[in-house]
């Protein structure tokens, strides 16, 4: 027909379609991923050795906070960037690395070994039992104002990166990364609760 086109006019597109959002690709997504988790692992082992009993609370937590804020800004980014481009989820084996947090986070041993004694026989993460053998009243109430909230610090640090760990494999279908930097987070979370009690470790000369 007159004035019609064909269809056989159009021009045919050959273009190649525009790839996703970096970390949805699959290799520069696991590069990332490697490198960012791995640097992380590092830096945590060489951070908490470093301020095991040295640094002071300004050091010693940004420190071993830092690395996790970094490893879990490119896992969010990564759910970001999946979640807006449809991108196809992650396997569900990626949460092996957030069951191997949960059992960093339950065996490492976050109470020195001179509290260890006295905080199993009061039952309670308090440090009564600790203060409770100096031989005056005014000495344990000391104590108990220096221990009692180096006791409180570790068991907000060691229960809340329980938390941040459950949090992080809800995202995992999404962020691969999230996933796998559960294993810093759980090297960070104990390795600080460790450090809050170690303070009262030095402080009363126990090592």
């Amino acid at each position: 027909m007159d004035g019609c086109p064909s269809r056989g006019w159009f021009p045919v597109d050959n273009r190649r379609p525009k790839p996703g959002p970096l970390l949805t690709q699959p290799f520069e997504a696991a590069t990332a991923g490697w490198i960012v988790v791995f640097g992380a692992v590092l830096a945590e082992l060489a951070g908490g050795a470093v301020v095991a009993n040295q640094m002071s609370t300004a050091i010693a937590v940004p420190v071993l906070i830092f690395p996790v804020v970094v490893a879990f800004s490119f896992a969010v980014v990564q759910w970001w960037q999946v979640r807006s481009s449809a991108a196809e989820p992650a396997s569900w084996w990626h949460l092996t690395a957030a069951a191997a947090a949960a059992v960093i986070w339950l065996v490492w041993p976050t109470i020195p070994g001179p509290l260890a004694d006295t905080t199993a026989a009061a039952g309670t993460s308090s440090g009564r039992a600790f203060c409770d053998v100096l031989p005056t009243a005014a000495m344990v109430a000391g104590c108990l104002r220096r221990t009692a909230p180096a006791y409180d610090r570790h068991d907000l640090a060691w229960w809340s990166t329980a938390a941040l760990i459950l949090l992080a494999a809800l995202l995992a279908r999404r962020s691969r990364i999230a996933a796998w930097a559960t294993i810093p987070l759980a090297l960070a979370g104990c390795q600080l609760a460790t450090w809050f009690l170690n303070q009262v470790v030095l402080y009363y000369h126990l090592g």
